[in-house]
């Protein structure tokens, strides 16, 4: 597993936790809207490196 699985992998487990139990506190849409961004750049870079090989 390289840094960008596990960083995904951490995001996403972030991104649960903090949708279970942050409720409706204020800064629970930016940070989620960050996690997620940060997913799919992850995910993009990620998937940018594999398909050149």
């Amino acid at each position: 597993m390289n840094r960008s699985y596990v960083l995904v992998l951490l995001a996403v487990f972030a991104l649960f936790f903090l949708q279970l139990y942050a409720g409706d506190l204020p800064f629970v849409l930016p940070i989620s809207i960050g996690l997620i961004v940060l997913i799919i750049v992850a995910t993009l870079l990620q998937l940018r490196r594999t398909s050149n090989r």
